[in-house]
């Protein structure tokens, strides 16, 4: 019944997709984010949810001039680089006979990540207003924030036993990849939480919150905790009540310290007293091999799905075979080194646009969501740089849309900025046409 109830209700959004493209992208976000079709059993559950939104969604911008015309800043020209360098380095791989056990598996890859970048570009140019920010927000918040619930709440049940798990057969199914995603949304959860006037979606924002952070110890695991300490420290940075917030806190430590199922203990004690387990020393396997790969191949590394057995025997054969496990290494052995350096051009201008841009509203009260909107996209990033260390998600979705929202704060910024100029030459023509009546 839940099979044909979803796809009557994706179905039935098709002509609002076309008319109203915006709508489209929020449900292509709810889709791609929460995996509703991961929750039926039939039919559903591999049908093309996210491919029926969009092709309405891109044939119905050609249609709509609600549009950034301008959408060219330093973060959306990057994101072009990057997305024509994946494809460069694909078709180079092509090329060289040792890649030639992944070149299939990576041109699958290299579709999923050029449909993600597509729509990334979709959002930059049809989100053209603060109230449009929000609501992209928003439903990405609360897309990962029901899932933490559900997760939160199968770990109370369950005394926190087992570990909490994304939805199955997506992208976040993993452990460490759902700590992930809920360590980037969890500050949009704060600041919308914060901001909001309606009381209803407020609770609904605090109680996301709360259930993310459960959910992200409840994972087991150790990159996403310690990216939850980064990102909870960043928030306590920015709140208004520092001292109860630090109090809640440390509270918070001592409750999961002395409540903690002993399985948690001993995952957890091994990493902090520096033992390395098998999964540990995988990674570090992994970040030797993408270092001797990129050493013979600096310029354009080995495209996707690099890490393969085969290249593993190839380069090092003394080490055992392992996936990338870290953003910065995964994007060192697909991409290259030149690769990685758009990459992580690209993070850093973010960060640098953030700052720069709340310097420049500072002291301007009507500019005060800039500000909030700006320190909530760095602690986002904060997640995604600490976790993502240890996690093979060079390529994840939320990051590009994290990307795309801090290119479309600086839009806002300028369309802001100039509002009140066009405003004000509008005034003096007035002005000079009354003196020359009266003249």
């Amino acid at each position: 019944m839940r099979d044909i109830i979803l796809v009557a209700i994706i179905l039935g959004s098709v002509p609002i997709c076309f008319f109203k493209p915006y709508f489209g992208i929020l449900l292509w976000v709810w889709v791609a984010y929460f995996n509703p079709h991961r929750f039926t059993w039939g039919f559903a559950y591999s049908f093309p949810l996210a491919t029926v939104i969009a092709i309405p969604t891109l044939l119905g911008i050609v249609f709509t001039r609600k549009v950034n015309r301008h959408p060219w800043v330093l973060q959306t020209v990057l994101l072009l680089a990057f997305w024509a360098w994946i494809c460069f380095t694909w078709v180079v791989a092509t090329h060289v006979p040792i890649f030639a056990d992944h070149i299939e598996e990576g041109k699958l890859q290299l579709i999923e990540v050029s449909k993600v970048l597509l729509m990334t570009f979709v959002v930059i140019f049809l989100v053209d207003s603060r109230k449009k920010l929000e609501g992209l927000f928003l439903v990405t918040a609360l897309s990962f924030g029901i899932l933490a619930l559900k997760g939160a709440l199968f770990g109370i049940r369950t005394s926190g036993e087992f570990r909490v798990w994304g939805p199955p057969g997506s992208f976040i199914a993993d452990n460490n990849d759902f700590g992930l995603a809920l360590n980037m949304t969890l500050p949009m959860m704060f600041f919308l939480a914060r901001e909001t006037t309606n009381r209803w979606l407020r609770l609904l924002l605090w109680a996301s919150f709360f259930a993310s952070v459960l959910a992200v110890i409840l994972t087991y695991s150790r990159g996403a905790l310690l990216g939850l300490v980064a990102v909870l420290g960043a928030l306590l940075l920015k709140a208004r009540r520092k001292v109860l917030g630090g109090v809640l806190l440390i509270a918070a430590a001592f409750f999961v310290i002395a409540f903690a199922p002993s399985a948690w203990m001993d995952r957890m004690g091994n990493f902090a007293h520096g033992q390395v387990d098998n999964s540990a020393q995988g990674r570090l396997d992994a970040w030797h091999f993408a270092w001797a790969l990129a050493s013979h191949y600096p310029i354009t590394g080995g495209g996707f799905e690099t890490f393969t057995p085969g290249l593993y025997q190839r380069f090092t054969p003394e080490l055992s075979f392992a996936g990338p496990h870290s953003i910065y290494f995964q994007t060192l052995g697909d991409q290259g080194f030149v690769g990685l350096g758009i990459f992580l051009l690209t993070l850093g201008s973010c960060f640098y646009s953030l700052r720069r841009i709340r310097r420049r509203v500072r002291g301007q009260p009507s500019l005060a969501w800039i500000n909030n909107y700006s320190s909530m996209l760095e602690a986002c990033l904060l997640g995604y740089i600490v976790s993502g260390a240890f996690l093979p998600r060079a390529y994840f979705d939320l990051w590009f849309q994290l990307a795309a929202a801090t290119a479309l704060l600086k839009i806002l910024y300028r369309q802001e900025r100039e509002f009140p100029a066009t405003e004000a030459v509008i005034s003096h023509a007035l002005v000079e046409q009354e003196v020359v009546s009266i003249a």
